[in-house]
């Protein structure tokens, strides 16, 4: 009896202390929570938070064989892959590209020699035809020299013959009345036909004089009629220089054309999407690959438009993702859109009726993720953000 009376007794005792320390848990508990209650509101007054961003690129470049198509042949790159810059993607069969460029070059080779033998033969024409004319003029000029000298000849032996003619009938009439002697008649008349002999010799040589003049002034015509040669060597060869132009154009698009079989990425990135395999025909312009480039990331958050005071341009930003959720990022803000993610919905609310609700709006904040494993961004992932508000 004495023994229960004495357990009771310590338990009266101790009981003001359990209250005691009841007391002060809850009153701490108390504190803890005010504490944390507050750093909650305060954290939600100083930052505008959400949990509806998502990654976006602007470099979502789809990438397929320009200008040409055809079978694919190889393609070294899958999805996910990381590429850089001029990096070979895929290639496509282009026996038909090399054919066309083989073709063309030979054309144009063979153009080309004929354009140096058309310019060969204008060089050699304008020489043959500027001698022939030096040489034709020269002829003419002594032929026409000779040609005066013989008719010079010509006309003093017939004043000769004139005198000598005279001078017989002269001696003829003094021979009759026996005032000469008969020997002075006949020596006159041997001078005559001597000289009238020699006139006929001189107008034979004069002829021929005179057609060699002739012959020499054909030769210069047809020296002259060379130089219509020359021009039309001239334009043979801007023709042909023509052609060869034309040429030369046809094979530089046909030598394009055989690079472009050659799909090559023209930025480093990663491959987002991968469109078609080996084997596949693909046309001229069709999207094989879609690469994304990581230097255009960036974060597209959907703020309430409850949240958007003291939301501005520069506002520091800090962003975890759902993927890693032991990463964090940080960014900044670089623009809040003109308008609403509703605007541009595919079925935008009607009110026209009368019928209304209210909803919040959200409005798209353009966010730049300048901090991190950048690498890790891929675009379409989804996290939550909290944008320091500026007052």
């Amino acid at each position: 009896m004495s023994s229960t009376t004495n357990h009771l007794s310590t338990i009266r005792k101790k009981m003001p202390r359990k209250r005691t320390l009841a007391a002060i848990i809850l009153v701490g508990g108390s504190i803890i929570l005010g504490l944390t209650a507050a750093r909650f509101i305060h954290h939600r007054m100083a930052y505008a938070i959400t949990d509806a961003v998502f990654i976006r690129t602007d470099s979502l470049t789809n990438l397929g064989f320009d200008g040409v198509g055809g079978r694919i042949v190889t393609m070294s790159k899958s999805e996910g892959e990381a590429v850089t810059a001029g990096e070979t993607l895929a290639t496509i069969d282009d026996r038909q590209f090399r054919l066309a460029v083989t073709g063309l070059a030979a054309k144009t080779e063979e153009a080309r020699n004929e354009l140096a033998k058309l310019r060969l033969t204008r060089e050699r024409l304008a020489k043959e035809t500027a001698l022939n004319e030096g040489i034709a003029d020269d002829q003419v000029t002594q032929l026409q020299a000779e040609e005066a000298a013989v008719n010079a000849r010509v006309a003093g032996v017939a004043a000769g013959i004139a005198q000598l003619a005279r001078d017989r009938d002269r001696y003829t009439e003094l021979l009759g009345a026996k005032a000469v002697a008969a020997r002075k008649v006949e020596d006159v008349t041997t001078e005559l036909t001597a000289r009238s002999e020699e006139q006929a010799a001189l107008r034979k040589e004069a002829a021929a004089v005179a057609a060699r003049l002739a012959g020499a002034r054909k030769k210069v015509k047809v020296a002259a009629s060379n130089r219509l040669l020359v021009k039309e060597t001239d334009q043979a060869i801007a023709a042909q220089t023509q052609k060869i132009a034309s040429l030369a154009a046809a094979l530089d698009q046909a030598r394009d054309k055989l690079a472009k079989c050659v799909l090559k990425s023209p930025f480093s990135g990663r491959v987002a999407r991968q469109y078609a395999s080996p084997g596949d025909v693909v046309a001229p312009g069709q999207a094989a690959f879609a690469v994304v480039n990581p230097r255009d990331v960036f974060a597209v958050a959907l703020l309430e438009e409850n949240k958007l005071d003291g939301v501005k341009a520069g506002a520091p930003v800090t962003l975890t993702l759902d993927a890693y959720p032991g990463q964090q990022f940080s960014g900044v803000v670089r623009e809040i859109m003109p308008a609403s993610a509703a605007t541009f919905a595919l079925v935008p609310r009607d009110i026209s009726a009368g019928e209304f609700t209210k909803v919040a709006q959200r409005i798209p904040v353009r966010i730049a993720v300048t901090g991190g494993e950048l690498s890790l961004l891929r675009v379409g992932l989804g996290g939550e953000v909290e944008i320091k508000r500026q007052k």
